[in-house]
């Protein structure tokens, strides 16, 4: 029998459904963005140093100059301090699960444009022609939207966002902490659209960013907790 299977049939009275569905928790994810990926680049030179210096140090071998200073020191003092600041640009952003209405109500602020009506076969080149730009246009209009919508939704979700100098939490019920115009401001930096993204409304087009990913990933997914094994215990079984 396995874990599910029960032999005791219940009345309604043994199983309160409606504590049941109160007692629930929302999914949620992280996602880490730092607003300094400048200091990559800085990072690699660094690591390139630090090589260099481990060559000349192993050229030189025992046969070093009493003058001779070893940089491994001042290198790795210097990659400390770009690590320190490294962390000091991070923030962890929580991100939760959306329920129907609040994905509706994105669409009540930001409407999809309305898709233009073909013409007739018979109207003529021309008419088929004008249709094909409005076309054009209505496809990149609707881009815009989900853009403008997908911060919306994000605004939404955000739940906690965690910095070297804080943190600040949404309560429950209570307004969000960020705003559609603050995530608008991130999407446009450089690095932006990979950090914020867009959630298209049309099916099968990808989902594009850490922060829309997560929502999305929050909202559709329904992983399982696996059963835990005790360590070093296989879990094949054995014939």
């Amino acid at each position: 029998m396995t874990e599910q299977q029960h032999d005791e049939t219940i009345t309604p009275d043994d199983f309160d459904l409606m504590a049941w569905i109160a007692s629930g928790t929302v999914a949620t994810r992280t996602v880490e963005i730092n607003n300094n990926p400048a200091l990559v680049a800085e990072y690699e030179a660094l690591e390139a140093e630090m090589k260099a210096a481990e060559a000349e140090v192993e050229r030189l071998g025992d046969d070093r100059p009493m003058s001779w200073v070893d940089p491994r020191d001042d290198i790795a003092a210097r990659m400390e301090d770009l690590y320190e600041r490294w962390q000091a640009a991070k923030t962890t952003w929580t991100v939760r699960a959306l329920a129907h209405d609040e994905l509706e109500a994105t669409f009540e602020a930001v409407p999809t444009p309305k898709q233009p009506v073909a013409p007739l076969p018979q109207a003529g080149k021309k008419a088929q022609e004008d249709y094909a730009e409005k076309m054009t246009a209505w496809a990149r209009a609707v881009f815009e939207a989900d853009r403008e919508r997908t911060l919306h939704i994000i605004a939404a979700a955000v739940v906690r966002i965690e910095s070297s100098r804080g943190v600040i939490e949404r309560e429950d019920g209570g307004a969000p902490i960020v705003t559609a115009d603050a995530l608008r401001a991130l999407r446009d930096r450089p690095h932006g659209d990979q950090w914020v993204g867009v959630i298209p409304s049309t099916k099968g087009q990808r989902i594009r960013g850490r922060l829309a990913e997560a929502v999305m990933a929050a909202t559709e997914g329904d992983v399982a907790v696996p059963r835990p094994t005790s360590p070093g215990r296989s879990t094949s079984t054995r014939g």
